[in-house]
């Protein structure tokens, strides 16, 4: 099988594939391939016990990642929802592939050949590449043999949701409905009232500001401090010059990534053994003949008796390729031959081979001087992280042995300690303050304690151990410490009000019959407009905006958009409220739905592909919801 992937490199069978993109969206890639072994007690469906060898495998993985976000300890609900989730996906695969099973779906050998070929993973600069397959599955413990049956099975899947998708249809009035809603457009006005345009203008007295401070108490506290010292170790500061003897003994190690090995491209016809080797050997010996005619033309002639599918319509063409990428008696008859000799009949398990050898491109060893610079930063990259890996180890052996203390580790990795003598979260001007895995190991009991914290990445390459000391409690500050914030906090809350009023006060007008340009003019006599103002009051003329437009914030679209449609000379007005609490209004004139034109099949597809993805789902939640399925409360111990 996998030698007659060799022979087809190139020939991606893109047709067959084409479909199955679009229920890759639904399921996403995770199972799609499955470097797992061995079968397990744990989870039966229908009977059938489902292995679960990959799923404690992927499960550790996702603990790996989930391990990033929480640095101490990952919540018990976040566990069970992840446990949950990766239950519901091997189940699902598992109802699928006995109902594919039943139903007798079958996939054909070019079918596996072309999902292979086109796995990211498998490729080098875009093709499929044999070295990065074998290489791959090697790693993952898994022979070719093995994936392609369990690629085959995959594909089967995806068949049946495929069906279930194609399926799927629309009609006319369903779509034209649907292009009239999301096709929709409306002709509107808006005015955006910005809280700071109101608090830059406000005046709270002493009464107002003593009150919002006691109201407020919490605001008004010394933040909660300590005395920080840590060490840093940073990928780029173990990576140094190389010297010239340094370089030449790396290149050594690598030369091998800097060959590249002869490259011969090839034509040939096929003539397949059948049920009558005999006869199909002597069929190859009357091309071969007529290939060797004067003026002969081989790839008319590819194209007229080559019973090879993958390569007749190219006239036999082969491309450009290494030997190893061809079955052995083919390859060493392509890599004897000189360009333009002819040879044959040639026996492989494919049948009689007639060859033509069209051009050689010799292999060649790239020069070290041509790579110095590029080899430089590799080598200074690779020995950086090696570096890094050790005196990572070191550190975390030392934070713990030695954790009274952060001098034994800046003496051994030679780092410097650095001191913060008042620390807190949001420090201004201070990077590590902003960084919340290091204001929580800094407020940790164990620091606080007098411990080193554990090592903590806060960016990859980037470590650091701490310590904290002199730890400062909140208190509260006095009214006569903080006027100014407390000044700034009544005002914002006199801007809230009157940022409300004033959007009611200009609704009101509008929908009493003022016109909107009249509405806009009289905004510059709101009572807390100024000509100082440190923010003006934004106003956007009449526009026709679509759904998905992004010329107006999106809680403002969804407001314009959810409102009634006007009647005929009429406009319907709204406002809507912005997290940041600012107020716009706006004014809809015209409402336009969408219609039916060229981009109608488009429209149609994206319609019934959507439909067809929900098909998929209410067709797994059926089976499923008669299924018989065991899942032991053991199985993620």
């Amino acid at each position: 099988m996998l030698q007659w992937i060799h022979d087809r490199l190139g020939k991606v069978f893109w047709f067959v594939m084409a479909p199955l993109t679009i229920v890759f969206t639904l399921w996403g890639v995770h199972g799609v391939v499955d470097f797992g072994a061995g079968n397990g007690p744990g989870i039966k469906v229908n009977g059938e016990e489902v292995p679960i060898t990959r799923l404690k495998q992927d499960y550790q993985g996702q603990l790996a990642q989930l391990s990033k976000r929480y640095p101490e300890e990952i919540p018990a609900d976040i566990k069970r929802a992840t446990q949950s989730s990766m239950v519901d996906q091997y189940v699902n695969n598992a109802l699928l592939n006995q109902k594919v099973n039943a139903a007798g779906y079958k996939v054909t050998d070019a079918q596996v050949i072309a999902s292979i070929q086109t796995y990211p993973s498998f490729q080098v600069e875009g093709q499929f590449n044999k070295d990065a397959y074998y290489g791959l599955l090697q790693t993952r413990g898994m022979t070719p043999e093995r994936f392609e049956t369990e690629q085959r099975a995959l594909l089967k899947t995806r068949a049946l949701e495929v069906g279930l998708v194609l399926s799927s249809f629309t009609t006319f009035d369903e779509l034209r409905a649907a292009v009239a809603l999301q096709g929709e457009t409306r002709d509107v006005a808006s005015l955006l009232l910005p809280v700071a345009h109101f608090a830059a203008l406000a005046k709270p007295d002493q009464a107002a500001s003593r009150a919002y401070y006691s109201a407020h108490l919490d605001q008004f506290k010394s933040p909660d401090t300590v005395h920080l010292s840590y060490v840093e170790l940073k990928v780029t500061d173990t990576s140094g010059p190389v010297d010239e003897a340094t370089l030449k003994a790396y290149f050594e190690t690598v030369k091998d990534r800097y060959t590249e090995a002869e490259k011969r491209r090839a034509r040939h016809i096929l003539i397949q053994a059948g049920a009558d080797p005999v006869a199909a050997q002597k069929k190859a010996q009357e091309v071969y003949a007529l290939a060797n005619q004067p003026g002969a033309d081989f790839a008319a002639l590819a194209k007229q008796y080559s019973q090879d599918a993958g390569s007749a319509a190219q006239g036999g063409d082969l491309g450009l390729v290494e030997k190893s990428f061809f079955v052995g008696p083919f390859a060493d008859a392509v890599f004897s031959m000189k360009p333009a000799e002819i040879k044959g009949p040639i026996k492989t398990t494919f049948g009689w081979h007639v060859i033509k050898l069209e051009a050689i491109e010799p292999g060649h060893v790239a020069s070290l001087e041509s790579i110095k610079a590029a080899l430089t930063r590799e080598y200074q990259k690779t020995e950086g992280e090696r570096l890094f890996g050790e005196h990572q180890e070191k550190i975390e052996q030392l934070a713990f042995e030695v954790s009274g203390s952060l001098a034994p580790i800046a003496k051994a990795l030679n780092l410097s300690i650095e001191d913060v003598p008042v620390f807190y979260e949001g420090l201004a001007d201070h990077r590590l303050a902003s960084n919340p895995k290091i204001v929580k190991a800094a407020f940790s009991g164990d620091v606080l304690a007098g411990q080193n914290s554990r090592p903590i990445e806060i960016a990859p390459g980037d470590v650091i151990v701490l310590r904290a000391s002199d730890r400062a409690l909140p208190t509260q500050l006095p009214y006569e410490a903080v006027v100014a914030k407390a000044e700034a906090g009544a005002a914002h809350e006199i801007a809230v009000r009157e940022v409300k009023a004033a959007a009611e006060h200009l609704v009101a007008r509008l929908q009493s019959g003022t016109a909107w340009e009249a509405v806009v003019k009289s905004v510059g006599a709101l009572p807390t407009q100024t000509a100082k103002n440190a923010t003006d009051v934004k106003v956007e003329p009449m526009k026709v905006l679509a759904r998905k437009d992004r010329a107006l914030p999106p809680e403002l679209l969804t407001a314009v958009f959810a409102a009634p449609a006007p009647a005929a000379g009429q406009v319907t007005v709204g406002s809507a409220a912005f997290a940041n609490q600012d107020v716009a209004v706006f004014a809809v004139s015209k409402v336009t739905p969408g219609v039916l034109d060229a981009k109608t099949p488009a429209e149609a597809e994206k319609l019934s592909r959507a439909r067809g993805e929900q098909d998929v789902g209410s067709y797994l939640q059926s089976i499923k919801s008669k299924a018989k399925i065991a899942v032991s409360a053991s199985l993620f111990e």
